[in-house]
């Protein structure tokens, strides 16, 4: 099935100038049609005997040719798309200049768009902030910022001279392998579109670096000192920790799950959810995260939750159904900052000498779920897709484990010595 298209002439509303705006009728089924704006104000004169007229006259003439081309080019994007029609494609090809299909910078502003869109506000911001870093970069020592970056003109050569300009400005290689992840991801939507050559495709040699995200978690002791404090005269304090061990005992739950639970999640002896992060990005049908409600989590729940609503209502009254996405973004980063400001105030109190932040409760369950029931058990808990994601994530806590496990081996030498 290929998308039919037509010019039409929305004669809704008449123009100061009298005319009426000439659109592209773009229709795919019955579900899926769009119109799009042309640069044409006509009357009903012109568009009769222009572009519904056999054989135009004079000025007309000239029209039809003009309105013909417009016909041709849809026509032949919607034939060359075929079964792989879609409108963001055929927006793509039918109006972008060919400026605008080399420029980087319009690729990730598009990029971000669809990101909105599909409410990934995070991963916005993210290649957002990415594309900004280029052009600052690029635009240094210029006296106007760049607008127009062309793929041929990022290199593997500037790429390193950029990673190095990063460093200098006390950016970590971490968020320098964020951001160049990003560009990759725009570099080979672009190549799949037809808008670049592979051949321009610099991470054949250029290499992204992978910095080292050294992961905390936290053993029994300092587990039990939290949990064991005397918070009852800091509310603020008292709040941040419930949620933090709400998000240890649920698998590591991510605190933007835990604001986005609803009631009708919350079953007899469970509760499921969704990731977030993932919901919207894997090609499969996401499984859902099964958590038990013990006792401990029954409590919180009726401690925090909202007392009532309907199935499609937030269980904690942390977000309102009434926000938008980027509302509920900001949110939710204003959330884990008060939780990450009480946590280590907390930390300080007790006189330990580590950072804690929101990420350490999952990875604190981490490293109890894979040393307790294995790696398979961690992936499904945490919700990897794969298990390399899961191997990965193990990574940064078995060099403790391969000291535990090296002083168990030898254990049998205190059983002999009794």
């Amino acid at each position: 099935m290929k998308a039919e298209v037509s010019l039409y002439l929305d004669t809704r509303r008449a123009l100061k100038s009298g005319a009426y705006p000439l659109k592209l009728h773009v229709y795919y089924t019955a579900k899926m049609e769009r119109w799009y704006k042309t640069d044409y104000k006509l009357s009903n004169e012109q568009f009769e005997q222009s572009y519904l007229a056999a054989k135009p006259r004079g000025e007309h003439k000239e029209l039809k040719i003009e309105l013909d081309a417009i016909i041709q080019k849809a026509a032949e994007l919607a034939k060359d798309l075929g079964d792989n029609f879609t409108f963001e494609k055929f927006e793509r090809k039918m109006f972008r200049s060919k400026a605008s299909t080399t420029n980087v910078i319009e690729h990730f502003t598009s990029y971000v768009k669809v990101l909105e869109k599909n409410e990934q506000i995070g991963t916005a911001s993210s290649y957002d902030c990415s594309i900004r870093s280029i052009t600052g970069y690029l635009s240094e020592g210029k006296k106007n910022p760049v607008t127009h970056i062309s793929f041929a003109a990022l290199s593997a050569d500037v790429l390193n001279k950029y990673e190095q300009w990063m460093i200098s400005k006390n950016n970590s290689k971490t968020t320098v392998g964020i951001y160049m992840r990003n560009l990759r991801a725009i570099f080979n939507k672009a190549i799949a579109a037809g808008d670049v050559s592979p051949e321009l495709y610099p991470f054949k040699t250029y290499k992204i670096p992978n910095g080292k995200n050294v992961k905390k978690a936290l053993e029994a002791p300092d587990l039990n000192a939290l949990y064991m404090a005397d918070v009852s005269t800091d509310s603020f304090m008292e709040k941040a920790r419930d949620f933090w061990f709400f998000s240890y005992q649920c698998n590591g739950m991510n605190f933007r799950d835990i604001a986005e639970l609803k009631f009708k999640d919350i079953h007899d002896t469970y509760f499921s959810f969704l990731r977030h992060k993932t919901k919207n990005t894997t090609k499969e049908d996401p499984t859902p995260i099964v958590v038990p409600l013990t006792n401990y989590i029954k409590d919180f729940i009726k401690k925090y939750a909202n007392k009532k609503g309907k199935p499609n209502d937030y269980l904690f009254p942390i977000f309102q159904t009434s926000m938008s996405a980027k509302e509920r973004h900001r949110v939710n980063q204003n959330f884990i900052r008060f939780v990450n400001q009480h946590m280590q105030k907390l930390v300080d109190q007790l006189g330990l000498s580590f950072r804690l932040g929101t990420m350490v409760a999952r990875h604190s369950f981490t490293t109890q779920a894979t040393r307790t029931m294995g790696l398979e058990f961690a992936q499904e808990a945490l919700g990897h897709t794969t298990m390399n994601t899961t191997q990965n994530y193990w990574k940064g806590f078995e060099n403790d484990a391969k000291k535990s496990m090296a002083e168990k081996l030898m254990e049998f030498t205190v059983a002999n010595q009794q």
